[in-house]
């Protein structure tokens, strides 16, 4: 039985899923700057490897980035042997960006061992306090879309200079 309250257990999971973030945040800046990459570039390198191959156009709008832009990006990694652009089979126009198997094997070193220390650390939870956490992520994951709409929304209703 916990022996803190409600809001005292809110408080320590808010503190607890910042400093996460913080610490997620520098071993991203950190891997990046290993790998002589921009956090830019990396983290389209990660959105690819999470949600698999993309139009230039949906990265674009996934990273909130000009066209111009995500081209430069993809041109930066397709030199580095990073990423492929692929025709789509089903219409030919379209071009998809996918990861190359270069990404793996650079990103074996780094992530290895922190996937084995991670999934070392989630044999401490039963199956039912890992379905708990996985809903907890669901649920603040779709909350943050919404507030990062949101603030999008007020960014853009701003007048310009105003902070």
């Amino acid at each position: 039985m916990s022996r803190q309250s409600r809001r005292e257990l809110r408080q320590a999971l808010t503190a607890q899923v910042r400093g996460w973030q913080a610490d997620q945040e520098l071993f991203d800046a950190t891997v990046a700057d290993a790998a002589g990459m921009s956090r830019t570039d990396w983290r389209c390198l990660d959105l690819l490897g999470t949600r698999g191959p993309l139009t230039a156009g949906q990265l674009a709008e996934a990273m909130r980035l000009t066209s111009g832009a995500v081209t430069g990006l993809i041109d930066r990694l397709e030199a580095a042997g990073l990423v492929r652009r692929v025709r789509d089979g089903g219409d030919r126009r379209r071009v998809i960006v996918e990861l190359t198997d270069e990404v793996a094997r650079r990103a074996a070193p780094v992530y290895g061992p922190l996937v084995r220390d991670s999934n070392a650390a989630l044999e401490a939870f039963t199956n039912d306090e890992i379905e708990a956490i996985l809903r907890y992520l669901a649920a603040t994951r779709v909350i943050l879309q919404r507030h990062t709409e949101r603030v999008r929304d007020l960014a853009a209703e701003r007048p310009p200079g105003d902070a």
